[in-house]
């Protein structure tokens, strides 16, 4: 299940062949050469292609069907026999990014993906003739650096639903590629708990902003650490399914208070200060992830949203201002403050 763009995309990289798919009783078929599509063929009674199609028409039949694929259990099989010729050959990524802006229900892709993997742009330009979604576009103008699918949702906090589906698809498509983990390192992490004064600090914002107590007598045990990681990745991908936020919320709470990281924190806080009545401890865990990183972009933005939401506009523009200490040209800070000096 999520599975059929991605082994269309990894197919179409190969020598010219036929994919077919077969789920719930349907089988459709794709036959691929040089990363087009040059053929489908579908049992589905709504795919299939008839004389004289339009040539419009017949390309999203194949995106149309890969949609209904995306959020079924079914096989593949490649080497199958030769599909239908299409009116004319279509570019597979244009077919997978449809398919992804089509399709009912994407969860099965981003569990596949990851909230925490890593992804960064595949190549450094797109195809003259690739039309992107606006935020697609958005997502391949940021992906110059290495995000994960959470990172880029905090991007927009208010389209993270619509910012999952842009990923997925970019991802599915090609044009994002993982970038895999580097050594790991002999030295402790950072923490927990090999920096005691570092807890304890964080500790201390958790008490004054009404956070479940950080204990910094001892260290978290190898369950407790687990535990709280697949709290986190569970929380995770909640928020990136548009789910229970209460849920959300509690997991990801109970986890960043035994191990905390910046990008959780400020996941986290995106969603407290949406509600009023939570807006005292997302403060609290944006102080706690500039504690921890503070040069870290996201918590920076996440607080000048804070701020703003409050009505300190002096506030929210001194965060934007602390951005551009370390990165004098960033251009999206220098347009917020453009527009916060200009109303």
């Amino acid at each position: 299940m999520g599975q059929a763009p991605l082994l269309l995309q990894r197919t179409a990289q190969g020598q010219p062949g036929v994919l077919q798919f077969t789920s719930a009783g349907v089988t459709r078929t794709y036959e691929l050469a040089a990363g087009t599509l040059t053929g489908f063929a579908s049992s589905h009674p709504e795919e299939q292609l008839k004389p004289g199609v339009d040539p419009a028409e017949a390309s999203v039949l194949p995106s149309l069907a890969l949609a209904r694929l995306v959020s079924t259990a079914g096989e593949y099989r490649v080497g199958a026999a030769p599909a239908s010729p299409l009116p004319r050959a279509v570019p597979v990524t244009w077919v997978i990014l449809e398919a992804l802006r089509r399709a009912a229900d994407i969860s099965p892709v981003l569990e596949l993906l990851g909230p925490q993997r890593v992804f960064k742009r595949a190549t450094a330009s797109l195809a003259p003739n690739l039309s992107l979604a606006p935020l697609e576009r958005f997502l391949w103008d940021r992906l110059h650096s290495p995000l994960t699918l959470a990172q880029a949702q905090s991007l927009l906090p208010a389209e993270a639903q619509s910012i999952a589906r842009a990923f997925a698809g970019l991802a599915c498509a090609g044009l994002l590629t993982p970038v895999e983990p580097g050594p790991t390192k002999s030295e402790k992490p950072l923490f927990p708990p090999a920096n005691p004064q570092l807890r304890e600090r964080l500790a201390r914002i958790a008490r004054e902003g009404g956070l479940p107590a950080m204990e910094t007598d001892r260290e978290p045990t190898e369950g407790e650490l687990e535990q709280a990681q697949r709290e986190k990745e569970q929380a995770l991908a909640i928020l990136a399914q548009g789910g229970d936020e209460r849920q959300a919320v509690r997991l990801l709470s109970r986890a960043v208070s035994v191990v905390p990281d910046p990008e959780s924190l400020v996941r986290l806080a995106e969603v407290e200060v949406a509600n009023p009545l939570w807006r005292q401890r997302a403060l609290a865990h944006l102080k706690q992830a500039l504690e921890m990183a503070p040069t870290f972009t996201p918590a920076w933005l996440a607080l000048a949203n804070y701020w703003a939401l409050r009505g300190d506009t002096e506030k929210q523009r001194r965060c934007l201002e602390n951005i551009l200490k370390y990165d004098p040209q960033n251009p999206d800070v220098r347009e917020a403050l453009l527009h916060l000096r200009a109303g």
